[in-house]
């Protein structure tokens, strides 16, 4: 078991560094609610209020560091912290653990940038019954704080891989019999209009500028969400939730 000082410093370095959270292969949740859903991923704990989350896994090992809530106030990343974080094991999934033959529906992001996007469309996802969700290089940190917290819990419950090369991962679901639906304000098919019902992977792309040309030129359908009202777009979050609950209609 490591003191306490060690422990602060290693909390520190992974909320506030990528590149910690790299090295080390962990990261940081916080609050009793992400603290049990992270349940046997929780490799340590640091609190300042006696709660039962923090009761329940020492009783099951977990070593458990307890600290003044001055010095949780100092160390946390929310504004109202709720008295105890957590350590966690990063995720070792493969692409094979998204594919449920026709069941499959990947949410695939590329270049997404917000974190709080990004959790959104992970929680949409656990939602709407997505089996995956696919993270191109170019896309925020899943690990980020703040999509941790916006994800509030989804990222334990689905599979999520990063993309080396997202030709080559768009390549590989082809060959599963995986058909790649591009989101594109441009489209000019309704998302209605295309059948979901197969094994589907859904593409995302960047808050701004949206999917790659060269993106949606390979997919096999590019499809777009009527609006009735005079906004201009919607935010990728609502725009994937739009388009996985049409999935989630299709299916049932």
């Amino acid at each position: 078991m490591r003191d306490v000082k060690t422990i602060l410093k290693l909390v520190k370095n992974l909320l506030e560094k990528r590149s910690a959270r790299r090295k080390e292969g962990r990261f940081v949740v916080e609050g009793p609610h992400l603290v049990e859903e992270a349940g046997g991923k929780v490799e340590c704990l640091v609190y300042s209020e006696n709660i039962p989350e923090v009761k329940k896994l020492e009783e099951q090992g977990v070593p458990a560091y307890k600290i003044s809530r001055q010095q949780f106030e100092e160390l946390s990343g929310v504004e109202a912290p709720q008295g105890v974080l957590a350590v966690v094991k990063e995720f070792n999934y493969s692409f094979r653990d998204l594919l449920r033959a026709e069941k499959t529906l990947i949410v695939y992001c590329l270049g997404v940038q917000d974190p709080g996007n990004l959790g959104t469309i992970i929680r949409s996802a656990d939602a709407f019954g997505a089996t995956g969700v696919i993270l191109s290089k170019g896309t925020v940190d899943l690990y980020n704080p703040k999509v941790v917290r916006s994800s509030m819990g989804s990222l334990f419950h689905l599979p999520i891989i990063t993309s080396e090369d997202d030709n080559e991962t768009i390549k590989y679901l082809r060959e599963h019999k995986v058909k790649i639906v591009a989101a594109a304000g441009s489209a000019k098919k309704d998302i209605a209009s295309v059948s979901l019902k197969g094994a589907v992977a859904i593409l995302m792309g960047n808050e701004g500028a949206g999917l790659a040309k060269s993106i949606v030129e390979v997919a096999d359908e590019a499809v777009r969400i009527p609006m009735a009202g005079r906004a201009e777009s919607l935010n990728v979050g609502m725009a994937a939730s739009v388009l996985l609950y049409e999935a989630l209609r299709q299916r049932t």
